[in-house]
């Protein structure tokens, strides 16, 4: 089906790309031999009207009577329609031609001297009107030639561009058919190849064929990539399972030694009870970082199930904000919900759920004074969870940086008693990602920093 939809496209793109070729190439030779034709067509018009003029004139001088004649004989012979405004009253042929053809502007210029000329649409007629002033008989001449000779000429071009392009569009597709079938027989084997290492089976490898150069070195590349692909992923293995085993233990050794000498702290000097005191910082870190470091080993090895059920997106968020809130202690934060998010439920991990928004709780308490606000948003079958701190907000060349692993900007440099190991928000866009979610960082409209998570929605009464 993947192969299919892929030829298809590569046989629209040809197809659509030929037909924009040669649609464009068709749209400029009409205008342009459309522009010459009906420049040519009005110059010859022009200097037509200006012969026709001369002829009218010499007539209102030598016979005036024969006037009407004479136009008739003019439009006959010219195939135009001739108008006449002498001294302020219009004559013509045809007494029922409507004058207010011409429009008002042409005839002002006209009175006033000017030669004028415009080109008008009449219904579906096409006339070229010109206006010649004779101020030595106080006469206005106007004479409309019609192009529709012109514009059938066009229609017949236009039909013959139209039936080139399907031409040319038919051939395009067909050699989109052509280049697709070369082009994705490489492809597919590719992608069953791919398919079967997603399955588990790590062993599959490209055979190598005499296909040219290109798909040699995409075989090539592709048995590398798997080679590398697995070598990481038993390293990343090995390594979760030593950190598990090597430094867990001693790491609860440790602990445990620091909470048997907590328990008599009253009956050590001084200096030894704030050793302890950096000590029991220490290891509270350490743990933190030693069991964030495990849990990313796991995403990253894909070991980390999921518990999905349907749950209710609004009061899921107050029992998290309100187990963390017991853990961390202090009050909690305001939860804001939309009146009709309140019924709306998501697919989600209800322990990794409370994990995100513990992280990005612990994550505002250490960097900037705590979480504000918890506001809940529906947006396109989506429900989007804004949590908003109390700082002086991320800088815009930081936010696509805060997410990385070790990552630590310049609030938690600035602060030298804040400790973090970097690596609670990207344990929060591996939690949000395994629930097909998304999660940016942007400012919020009190001015600190916005962690915006936007999960979709399983069921959403209307």
């Amino acid at each position: 089906m993947r192969s299919q939809s892929l030829r298809l496209r590569l046989i629209l793109i040809f197809g659509l790309g030929t037909l924009l070729l040669s649609s464009l190439l068709g749209t400029l030779t009409f205008f342009g031999v459309r522009h010459v034709l009906i420049s040519q067509q009005q110059q010859t018009d022009l200097q037509q009207s200006f012969v026709n003029a001369a002829l009218i004139r010499n007539t209102l001088y030598t016979a005036p009577l024969t006037l009407t004649n004479e136009l008739s004989s003019i439009q006959q012979s010219a195939d135009s329609i001739l108008l006449l405004k002498i001294e302020g009253q219009w004559q013509t042929v045809n007494a029922q031609l409507p004058f207010a053809d011409i429009s008002a502007a042409a005839v002002r210029a006209t009175a006033r001297g000017h030669v004028t000329t415009e080109t008008r649409m009449v219904q579906t007629n096409l006339d070229y009107v010109v206006g010649i002033p004779m101020p030595a008989v106080q006469t206005q001449v106007f004479e409309i030639w019609q192009l529709n000779g012109l514009e059938h000429n066009m229609r017949v071009l236009l039909i013959i561009i139209g039936s080139a392009a399907l031409f040319t569009t038919i051939l395009g597709a067909g050699g989109g058919v052509w280049v697709s079938r070369r082009t994705l027989r490489p492809l597919v084997v590719v992608s069953d190849a791919a398919a079967r290492i997603a399955g588990g089976d790590f062993a599959t490898r490209l055979p190598t064929t005499h296909a040219g150069s290109e798909v040699e070195q995409l075989t090539e590349s592709f048995n590398a990539m798997v080679n590398q692909l697995v070598t990481k992923l038993e390293r990343d293995a090995r390594f979760a399972s030593d950190v598990s085993h090597e430094l867990r233990s001693p790491l609860t050794a440790l602990a445990m030694s620091a909470s048997v000498l907590e328990q008599h702290r009253d009956e050590l000097a001084p200096a030894a009870q704030q050793s302890l005191t950096m000590l029991s910082s220490e290891i509270l870190v350490f743990q933190g970082l030693i069991e964030d470091l495990i849990e990313l080993s796991r995403s990253d090895a894909g070991a980390n199930s999921l518990t999905l059920e349907i749950i209710p997106i609004a009061e899921l968020t107050r029992q998290a904000v309100r187990s963390v809130t017991r853990r961390f202690g202090g009050p909690p934060p305001l939860v804001e919900v939309d009146a009709q998010l309140e019924p709306a439920r998501v697919l989600v991990d209800r322990r990794r759920f409370e994990r995100i928004i513990a992280n990005l709780m612990d994550n505002a308490q250490r960097y900037a004074g705590g979480v504000s606000a918890i506001r809940l948003v529906a947006h396109q079958g989506h429900v989007e969870i804004d949590v908003d701190d109390a700082g002086p907000g991320i800088s815009e060349n930081e936010r696509d940086h805060v997410f990385e692993r070790f990552y630590r900007g310049r609030a938690a440099h600035d602060r030298g008693v804040v400790r973090g190991t970097g690596l609670g928000l990207a344990l929060v866009r591996e939690h949000v990602k395994s629930l097909d979610g998304e999660i940016r960082a942007t400012l919020s409209p009190e001015g600190g920093a916005r962690l915006q998570i936007e999960l979709p929605l399983a069921e959403f009464p209307s």
